[in-house]
């Protein structure tokens, strides 16, 4: 017969295993930048271990089965709402690094359009000296 102790393992090592495959999937469609990846990744491969190695989950042979329900649902919730957190600062550092390179775009533009108008205002002023010198 299954007991609590190891349902938990299983539980670690299957959420360990799909935190894994969501980081990758994530980071491959952009949505969640490299750091946060990999960060991801190692807290995967912390589940899995302490779900496949005994020594490190022998604390769960010491809960009851309401105990290991209620930390399996409140673990599972805090992974999502981190996985969550770190998609949407993912997001707002690929914005602000693409708002970035549209304000240095616009700089250099500005720079373009600066030597430009100073082009135009010294042949007005050379106009001016050569309407003057006629006068």
């Amino acid at each position: 017969m299954i007991g609590t102790a190891d349902i938990i393992r299983h539980g670690m090592i299957a959420a360990g295993t799909f935190t894994m495959i969501f980081s990758f999937w994530y980071h491959s469609v952009r949505k969640l930048t490299v750091n946060f990846a990999v960060v991801w990744e190692i807290l995967s491969i912390i589940l899995i271990a302490a779900g496949v190695i005994p020594a490190f989950s022998s604390w769960a042979y010491h809960l009851s089965a309401g105990t290991g329900l209620v930390l399996f649902f409140l673990g599972a919730v805090c992974l999502w709402g981190g996985f969550q957190f770190s998609i949407l600062v993912s997001h707002l550092a690929m914005k602000n690094r693409e708002l970035a390179m549209q304000v240095s775009l616009l700089m250099q533009e500005d720079a373009k359009m600066a030597e430009q108008l100073e082009a135009l205002e010294d042949r007005v002023r050379e106009c001016e000296e050569k309407a003057s010198v006629c006068d």
